[in-house]
């Protein structure tokens, strides 16, 4: 029996490596052909430079370049760094707790803010991951419990036992620590926050309906001209979480979330980044906005975006079934440029950034050169 028991952990483990090998290579093969899905934030200096050279110049202030991703903006006796998207502004300690995923979701839950039913695990204890799994009903979401963005190493609608296991592999890819979630079906919204205070908020617009009590919402899909999505597995699955079905008929004027992704996106599998198409900073409740800004402050983030899972941004997440997802320092505000909302949001977070930074406080000697000058 023990020898039975090591084979089996030996071949888990050479599973293990091999599909690790399978996501380096793949990601290769793509990176050489020049088939790389998404564009990450690292990659967007030039879009930055335009950002916050705009920002300067509507403020009056001077920008100059310190190296390639590297700038200096200064207004009087006021000055600032910036690098890429990266701002002066939180500690590095606070960064790395900031993307603990479990500590976040704790600290959420500790000041009553929902968070979807999840489990902490590590390869070697990878059955219980899969316990959970089974223990409740699915699709999950497989993901880095700390040190990753924009979508890196995680794997969504995640149903079965070799979905799991590579799903796992991937996420060890960023992260000793893993994370498997249940997955919840709404839209994903951003919240952006600074030093304590909303400033804009955006949303991955799906695909909505909006009855009138006569239609079902396969009548009103084919209306839009999206009959192709009676047969989509997102679609039915976004409306079974709502108790609705195709053949449901809405109330006159009750907006349904169909579909939480858009009609264009195909169901998403591995490494999805978020991509906002619509601003909501006018349509978020200020219950909704408050609930959230207790667990940015215990993890002590000053610039920080709130990621949360909602079909309705008007009402607390209590109230439409949504989730807390992750706060995300450093925040890019790209994700913000949508219309013409993103100049106004660059123009605020410099604007706050120079008031507070000024030269005669940077520049002062450090405390041994002033021992030294008196």
């Amino acid at each position: 029996m023990d020898r039975v028991l090591e084979a089996t952990v030996q071949l888990q483990r050479f599973t293990f490596a091999a599909r690790q090998w399978q996501w380096r290579l793949a990601r290769l093969a793509r990176r050489l052909a020049g088939r790389k899905r998404t564009t990450y934030v690292d990659e967007r200096v030039a879009e930055y430079r335009a950002y916050w050279k705009s920002a300067a110049r509507a403020l009056g202030a001077t920008f100059e370049p310190l190296w390639d991703d590297i700038w200096e903006v200064r207004e009087g006796a006021r000055k600032t760094r910036l690098s890429n998207y990266l701002v002066q502004m939180d500690d590095p300690v606070t960064l790395r707790l900031a993307g603990n995923k479990p500590y976040c979701c704790a600290v959420a839950w500790r000041h009553g803010v929902p968070v979807a039913p999840h489990r902490i695990f590590r390869l070697r204890d990878i059955e219980s991951g899969w316990d959970f799994m089974t223990s409740r009903p699915g699709p999950f979401v497989v993901k880095p419990a700390t040190r990753s963005s924009s979508g890196l190493g995680i794997t969504l609608h995640v149903r079965t036992r070799r979905q799991f296991v590579s799903a796992a592999a991937l996420a060890s890819l960023y992260s000793d620590e893993l994370m498997v979630e249940a997955m919840v079906p709404a839209e994903s919204c951003r919240l952006l926050y600074l030093d304590g205070e909303l400033i804009h908020a955006v949303r991955r617009r799906g695909v909505r309906v909006t009855g009138d009590g006569r239609s079902s919402i396969a009548a009103l899909l084919a209306r839009l001209g999206l009959q192709h999505l009676w047969q989509d597995p997102l679609t039915a699955y976004t409306l079974e979480a709502q108790r609705l079905s195709l053949g449901s008929t809405p109330g006159a004027g009750r907006e349904i979330v169909a579909r939480y992704l858009p009609a264009a996106e195909k169901m998403p599998r591995h490494e999805l980044r978020t991509v906002y198409n619509e601003c909501i900073t006018s349509i978020v409740c200020p219950e909704l906005a408050r609930e959230l800004l207790p667990v940015v402050r215990e993890i002590g983030c000053r610039f920080a975006g709130v990621d949360v899972l909602t079909n309705d941004p008007a009402v607390p997440l209590t109230q439409s079934g949504g989730v807390f997802l992750e706060i995300n320092t450093t925040p890019g505000i790209h994700h913000h440029y949508i219309g013409g909302e993103g100049p106004a949001v660059a123009v605020r977070v410099l604007r706050h950034l120079l008031e507070e930074s000024c030269i005669e406080r940077r520049d002062r000697p450090f405390p041994a050169e002033r021992r030294a000058l008196s």
